[in-house]
């Protein structure tokens, strides 16, 4: 997710403002994810929201939060913070609720703190897919010159383990009103390469990363294969990686003008890009992209606009289908004129979008074919915003799945040949000798979960189409027990 409120730290560029929220009252279904609305302030007030299964919102006892920093993200059981020098983890509830502190980590402590603390708030962090790892981007030195990006493991106790850095140095940067690395990685599903904005020397582009078995990124040179342009080239920005495949989305633009092209490049075995997008075929969005976001199945892809008071009629949000390598294509608008600063997915098929002019924060429900308009619920003064899929953090409700008496996988949901509808139940246990170190289902080369104990159980969005799963179990030693299911997705 890309996201306009990547430039601006709380202690530098929030206000004091009214904390008043209005939330409908308390319902009985069964929430689908936990909201988070940071709102602009010195202490950077956090409400929290429970979204049911039909989109509704409601408050979270003891909400709003304080954690006082800016937010980064949740595992589920761990609730994370960034301020100007410190990672904060916080405990967080069953019900959602932020807890007491857990553990910080002063980031300028570690390799790649050299490169100094923000200036004029620019420091930020992205959990990984799994949520056991943060990456933490530094910048810059005395005369912006340098950028870090550290890497952080994250402990069952709420702990942070340094596990590496990798820097990017651009010489002298005083004279260039932004230098560096401009934005925290988007990482790819399968956790192998991650992509980031990057000015170098008032060049804009972007910039790759490899991920080590570690979990730590590390840079990387990549060649990168642009569509033709007539009479110039393309500004390559603002990566987006697909949660589901090898690809990234990146915004277009023209002659290093406005407005951009949406256009898909796909990830080799070598993080290389390329296209076969053209300049005839890839959407130009009416919007002035302020954030964009895939849907966690991959088969969605949201664009938010903010044109301001001068171009109201670029505000709003888009969708469209994802196609793959092929190109974007059109599937329908929302919020005409209204200013839309972030959208966000939990993965139960409800899409959020926020807007700061506005104060307020919709629900809708989102699929290939329909949308419909959930909920709605005033915000005042809202600045960032977090969304938790709990079916990503808790059990399915798929009942106990037994492991079996020796080494193997059993797996009880699906079953193989089975024709289902997403979400699909998925249901296995494993048996490793010395125990299941970690646990993975796979789409062929894509991975679709990952746990760190021996059993499954939750309900997971896929799009239409045939699966060929491997469940895939192993030990810490690397020995590996697996079983397959091939199954279609209507």
């Amino acid at each position: 997710m890309t996201s306009a409120v990547r430039g601006l730290g709380l202690a530098a560029s929030l206000m004091l403002v009214s904390t008043a929220a209005v939330v409908p009252q308390a319902s009985a279904q069964s929430p689908a994810a936990h909201v988070y609305v940071q709102i602009q302030g010195p202490a950077g007030a956090v409400y929290g929201y429970s979204a049911s299964s039909s989109g509704q919102l409601t408050a979270i006892p003891g909400s709003p939060f304080k954690p006082g920093t800016q937010i980064v993200g949740s595992n589920g059981s761990q609730f994370f913070t960034l301020g100007h020098t410190l990672l904060h983890s916080w405990a967080v509830g069953s019900n959602g609720a932020i807890g007491s502190q857990l553990s910080d980590a002063s980031i300028l402590n570690y390799a790649g703190g050299s490169c100094g603390a923000a200036q004029n708030g620019y420091d930020r962090a992205v959990l990984d897919h799994t949520g056991k790892l943060v990456y933490v981007l530094v910048e810059y030195n005395a005369d912006w010159s340098c950028s870090a990006y550290q890497t952080y493991q994250v402990n069952s106790d709420g702990s942070f383990t340094f596990v590496g850095d990798t820097e990017e140095n651009f010489g002298d940067q005083s004279d260039n009103p932004d230098p560096g690395a401009v934005d925290a990685p988007s990482i790819l599903g399968n956790e192998t390469f991650a992509y980031a904005d990057l000015t170098d020397g008032h060049n804009a582009g972007a910039i790759g990363f490899k991920r080590e078995s570690s979990g730590e990124l590390q840079l990387m040179q990549f060649t990168e294969t642009d569509p033709p342009l007539a009479n110039g080239s393309y500004t390559v920005e603002t990566p987006d990686a697909s949660p589901v495949g090898d690809y990234v989305v990146f915004q277009l633009f023209p002659y290093d003008s406005t407005p951009p092209q949406l256009g898909v490049y796909t990830v080799d075995s070598s993080g290389n890009l390329s296209t076969t997008n053209t300049s005839s075929n890839m959407p130009t969005p009416s919007l002035a992209i302020s954030s964009t976001s895939f849907s966690p199945d991959g088969s969605l892809f949201a664009v938010a606009g903010d044109g301001g008071s001068s171009q109201p009629s670029r505000s709003g949000v888009e969708i469209y289908n994802f196609n793959g390598a092929n190109p974007l294509t059109p599937n329908t608008t929302l919020l005409n004129g209204t200013p839309i600063d972030q959208v966000a997915w939990d993965s139960s098929g409800h899409m959020y979008a926020m807007s700061k002019s506005e104060s307020k924060l919709w629900v809708y429900s989102v699929t290939s074919k329909s949308v419909a308009e959930d909920s709605v619920v005033s915000v005042t003064s809202p600045f960032s915003m977090v969304v938790t899929s709990l079916a990503a953090t808790t059990g399915g409700g798929g009942g106990a799945c037994t492991a079996p008496s020796s080494a193997g996988v059993n797996v009880c949901s699906p079953s193989n040949g089975a024709t289902v509808t997403s979400p699909v139940q998925i249901n296995a246990a494993a048996t490793v000798s010395g125990g299941v170190y970690r646990f993975e289902l796979w789409n062929g080369s894509t991975k679709l979960l990952s746990e760190d104990n021996g059993t499954m159980d939750q309900s997971l969005s896929l799009a239409p189409g045939s699966y060929h799963l491997t469940f895939d179990a192993r030990n810490s030693s690397g020995t590996h027990e697996y079983a397959t299911r091939d199954i279609t997705v209507q």
